[in-house]
């Protein structure tokens, strides 16, 4: 192939995929919008943030606030990787975009992990970790799985186990970092 046909080729790409992302904001639009299942989801993408905001650890939220970035950013990235090749799909979310779930990845996820870092913060972080990635793989996408907000492909729960207990120890370990310092002297 010649970086002519290469240039050809992605753009007949780019055309199935705007027509594709057409037929997910159709199908949001016109099937799921108000559903129970698209309440559900719009509740996991508003309720976690207004949880923390009333239940966090104040003179922490800047240190907290980092890290459920960073966690954004890393499981965002890992999420779109995962539906980009055919592993797991959400087919009903707020958001009609192809792939990511906002819902799951830039609210549940980071919210839960900046909770557990702020209570209990004496208990091992590799026990929390293993808790997180158990509950978040064996119990909570099962459950979004039967509300039609996760289904997977090719896919097993075992590998989503070790993908949040790892967001979690990279969390854990961003948390612990003592470069924080004032901007601007003194």
């Amino acid at each position: 192939m010649t970086f002519q046909e290469g240039l050809k080729q992605v753009e007949k790409a780019n055309k199935i995929i705007v027509h594709a992302n057409e037929l997910i904001v159709d199908a949001t639009i016109n099937a799921f919008l108000f559903t129970w299942s698209w309440w559900v989801s719009l509740a996991m993408l508003i309720v976690p943030w207004i949880l923390w905001a009333i239940f966090r650890k104040r003179e922490s939220s800047a240190r907290l606030l980092f890290v459920g970035f960073i966690i954004m950013i890393l499981s965002t990235n890992l999420d779109g990787v995962g539906v980009d090749f055919g592993k797991w799909t959400y087919p009903v979310k707020v958001i009609p975009l192809p792939t990511i779930s906002y819902s799951f990845r830039n609210s549940v996820i980071p919210v839960t992990i900046m909770f557990l870092l702020q209570y209990k913060s004496h208990v091992n972080p590799f026990i929390k970790a293993l808790l997180f990635g158990a509950f978040g793989a064996f119990v909570g996408m099962p459950i979004m799985s039967m509300l039609d907000l996760y289904k997977k492909v090719d896919w097993a729960y075992t590998y989503s186990f070790l993908i949040l207990t790892s967001l979690y120890l990279v969390a854990h370990w961003f948390s612990r970092r003592r470069s924080f310092e004032m901007i601007g002297g003194k």
